[in-house]
């Protein structure tokens, strides 16, 4: 035993040198990815996708209005990547450098809808925005949604200021019709899609307001973490992310 046991000790700082020298995983890397709120069940559900074949890269996601999201990255807040509704907020961030590899992704479209409860407004857009008595719509800085709106509303030539109710984003212009604290409100068709207390009353024409445009970018400063939003982004482009985004209701803009 006592001759054998240098071999042993050999064969073991042998098998201990060449596991030290394979090459390691790669390191795991979280980001952090912002983005607007009408994409909120849609873009948790791909994440969660992403992260059951992409081990290595942890997703922390967080939604709210395009506007606001464009704040807190020209802040400095900790944002690796982010998803606008708006080319305007998404121009923003890259002509100030803090977003770069911007490109367009989605396409979505603009209604109105109304609490299923209540009696059904009739009539054109122009005269159910006219009857309406409260109109619930995201505050136009902020949220994308509700500057489309306004858009649509000076193209129709309706002064309605009197009436509307401010929410931070368009999911919470779906919660106050949901609820019975707006008779209307202006979202997109996909978060209409997501509520079964609202119906779409009308649809607003596409040529009253700009495009409604989805653009992805990378805010990351870290080099880890602006390649894994990268790779993040580039599989929202991709045919599994497509087919659920589809599903949803919007539609890709390539």
């Amino acid at each position: 035993m006592i001759k054998k046991l240098p071999l042993f000790v050999s064969v073991f700082l042998i098998t201990v040198i060449g596991l030290l020298t394979l090459p390691t995983a790669a390191h795991a890397v979280t980001i952090h990815y912002s983005a607007a709120a009408s994409l909120k069940d849609t873009l948790t559900e791909l994440a969660q996708n992403y992260q059951k074949t992409h081990h290595n890269t942890d997703i922390e996601l967080d939604f709210a209005g395009s506007g606001q999201i464009k704040q807190k990255v020209l802040s400095g807040a900790p944002i690796d990547g982010v998803l606008t509704a708006s080319k305007t907020d998404m121009q923003a961030l890259t002509k100030t450098d803090k977003a770069t590899h911007s490109q367009i992704l989605l396409k979505n479209d603009l209604v109105v809808i109304q609490n299923k409860q209540a009696p059904q407004l009739k009539g054109t857009l122009k005269q159910q925005l006219t009857a309406a008595n409260k109109i619930a719509l995201g505050e136009p800085k902020l949220v994308p949604a509700g500057n489309y709106a306004m858009e649509s509303l000076a193209s129709l030539n309706l002064q309605l200021k009197d009436k509307f109710v401010y929410a931070n984003d368009v999911r919470q212009v779906l919660a106050f019709v949901a609820s019975g604290n707006a008779e209307i409100g202006f979202v997109y068709r996909t978060d209409a899609k997501i509520s079964d207390k609202v119906r779409i009353s009308a649809k607003v024409p596409a040529k009253t307001h700009s495009p409604i445009r989805y653009y992805v970018g990378v805010s990351a400063t870290d080099k880890a973490k602006q390649q894994a939003t990268q790779q993040f982004n580039h599989y929202l482009t991709g045919k599994p992310a497509q087919k659920i985004f589809k599903q949803a209701g919007f539609k890709m803009a390539n």
